[in-house]
C-alpha cells in the first residue's frame, strides 16, 4: 500500500476485507431467499395442481371440475393466480375466472418440471407449472395439460423488498465491524504507543532503556532496542575508557622527558632544553584538551534533555566566590526566571565554569551575569570590566592551545573547550568588545522541550 501510516493500512485492509466478505454473504443470501422464495411458490403450485387434478371430471364431455380452490384469488379477475385445463386433443379448455377472457398460450403438450415463464393477462408475466395429465375414461385415455400460475411482480416484490432490507441490515452489520475492526487495531497497536513514549524517555534523557513488559510479538524489538542502545553506551564508555588511558598513560613518558629537558637546562644545553620543554608542554595541553572533550556527553540528533540554568550559575558563582581572586570580584546576577535548557547537567556545568573563570581572570573589580529567554533560546549575557579585545585578539580567540596573554597560566584551552560544548548541543558563543573597556560573551542555548511545552500549554 503506498501509505507509511500503520494504523490506516490495517483500518483500510480490514474494511476492504468486510465489504467484500459481506457482498459475498448478500449474493448468498439473496441467492437462498430466491430459491426459497421460488420453492415455497412452486409447492403451493403443486398443491393447487394436484386438486385440480383431483376436481377435474374427464368422464364428462366437456370435462368440469367437482369444486373449486380454497384460494379465492382464482376467482378474481387478473388478481394474478390462474389455472387453466386445456385438452391435448380436440376440446374446450376451462380456465379460472381470474382469467376472464384470456387464455394462456402454453405450447401444446408441454411438460415442465420447474416453472416456466407465460405472458398473462394485463401484460403480467407468469410464472408457471405446467403438468400434462392422462386419464383413464369409459371413452378410452383422455390427456390434460394442466397449467397453474402466477404473477411473477408480486415474487419480484418480494426479492427485491427482501434486497433492500438485507442491503440495509449487512450497512449496519459493516458499520458495526469497521468500528470493532477500529478499537481492535487502536487496543493491538496500543503497546507500539507505549514503546514510542518509552523512547522518547530515552531520547529526553529521563530512561536508559526500554522499560516494562510488552506482548510477546513486541518483545523482540523492545530487546533489540535495548540491545543497541545497551551496546552505544558501551561503545561510548569503552572510548572514553581508552581516550583516559591512553591519556595518562602518556603522563610517564611526558614526565620523563620533562626532567631530561631540565636536566639538559643544568648541564648548560639551554637551546635543546627549551625545545624539549616545548615539546612536552605542547603535548600535555593535547592531552589535557583530549581528556576533557572525553568527558563530553554525545548527543544524539533527536535526544533531548533538561538542565536548570540558574542552578548552574549559582554553583558555579558560589565556588568562584571562595577563591582568591573571586573574592575581590564584585558580583552582580540578574536570573528573574529559571529556565531549563536542552543540555547535559555536566556538559552545562564545564561550559559555564569555562567563560566564568575566563571572567574573574581579566575583571578589574566586577561581573555582571544576565540572562533573558528569547523565543525557543536563551541568552546568558557575562560582562566584565577587563581590560577588553581587539577586532584581530577576538577572532583568534578559541584556537586550541593559543592563549591572548603568554604571561599568564592556562593552556589556552578553555574556550576550545566551550566551542566543543556548544557545537554539540546547538548553541553559540558570540565575544563582543565593550566601551570604554571590558568584555561581553553572549551564549546562546536551546530551551529543553518541556520548558516549551509549558509555555505552549500556558
Amino acid at each position: 500500500m503506498p501509505t507509511a501510516s500503520l494504523r490506516l493500512r490495517l483500518v483500510l485492509a480490514s474494511a476492504l476485507w468486510i465489504a467484500i466478505a459481506l457482498l459475498l454473504t448478500g449474493i448468498a443470501l439473496l441467492f437462498l431467499f430466491t430459491a426459497n422464495i421460488e420453492r415455497g411458490v412452486r409447492e403451493d403450485m403443486e398443491s393447487s395442481l394436484n386438486r385440480l387434478i383431483v376436481l377435474l371430471d374427464a368422464d364428462k364431455t366437456p370435462p368440469v371440475l367437482d369444486g373449486t380452490l380454497a384460494d379465492p384469488r382464482y376467482d378474481m379477475p387478473f388478481s394474478g393466480r390462474y389455472w387453466q385445463i386445456r385438452p391435448v386433443e380436440r376440446g374446450t379448455t376451462l380456465r379460472s375466472r381470474s382469467l376472464w377472457d384470456h387464455e394462456l398460450v402454453v405450447p401444446p403438450a408441454r411438460n415442465s418440471d420447474g416453472l416456466v415463464v407465460l405472458p398473462g393477462p394485463s401484460e403480467q408475466s407468469l410464472a408457471a407449472l405446467v403438468r400434462v395429465i392422462s386419464f383413464d375414461t369409459s371413452a378410452g385415455e383422455r390427456k390434460f395439460q394442466i397449467t397453474v400460475a402466477t404473477d411473477r411482480a408480486a415474487i419480484d416484490r418480494s426479492i427485491n423488498q427482501f434486497r433492500w432490507d438485507m442491503a440495509m441490515a449487512l450497512a449496519a452489520v459493516g458499520a458495526a465491524l469497521v468500528i470493532a475492526a477500529l478499537i481492535l487495531i487502536h487496543f493491538g497497536l496500543a503497546p507500539l504507543g507505549q514503546v514510542r513514549i518509552a523512547l522518547k524517555r530515552v531520547r529526553m534523557g529521563q530512561a536508559g532503556k526500554l522499560p516494562g513488559s510488552y506482548p510477546k510479538e513486541v518483545m523482540p524489538l523492545v530487546s533489540e532496542v535495548n540491545s543497541l542502545l545497551k551496546g552505544q553506551e558501551a561503545a561510548i564508555e569503552f572510548a572514553r575508557h581508552r581516550a583516559a588511558d591512553l591519556a595518562h598513560g602518556l603522563k610517564t613518558p611526558l614526565s620523563v622527558l620533562s626532567a631530561t629537558a631540565q636536566k639538559l637546562r643544568q648541564a648548560g644545553d639551554m637551546q635543546n632544553g627549551a625545545t624539549l620543554e616545548r615539546i612536552g608542554e605542547e603535548m600535555s595541553e593535547r592531552i589535557d584538551y583530549q581528556l576533557r572533550l572525553a568527558g563530553l556527553r554525545l548527543r544524539l540528533t533527536q535526544q533531548a534533555l533538561s538542565t536548570s540554568l540558574n542552578q548552574a550559575l549559582l554553583r558555579t558563582v558560589a565556588v568562584l566566590r571562595k577563591t582568591p581572586r573571586g573574592e575581590e570580584i564584585f558580583w552582580s546576577m540578574n536570573l528573574p526566571v529559571d529556565l531549563l535548557v536542552d543540555i547535559d547537567n555536566h556538559d552545562l556545568m564545564e561550559l559555564v565554569g569555562i567563560v566564568l573563570e575566563n571572567a574573574v581572570a581579566w575583571a578589574s573589580s566586577s561581573i555582571e551575569v544576565t540572562s533573558v529567554r528569547e523565543g525557543d533560546q536563551v541568552r546568558v549575557e557575562i560582562r566584565d570590566d577587563g581590560p577588553g579585545l581587539t577586532e584581530a585578539q577576538i577572532a583568534a580567540i578559541g584556537a586550541r592551545g593559543k592563549r591572548l596573554d603568554e604571561t599568564r597560566s592556562g593552556t589556552g584551552l578553555g574556550l576550545s573547550i566551550a566551542k566543543e560544548i556548544l557545537l554539540i548541543n546547538s548553541g553559540t558563543l558570540k565575544i563582543e568588545a565593550l566601551a570604554p573597556h571590558g568584555l561581553l560573551v553572549c551564549i546562546c542555548l536551546p530551551l529543553s522541550s518541556g520548558q516549551l511545552n509549558e509555555a505552549e500549554i500556558a
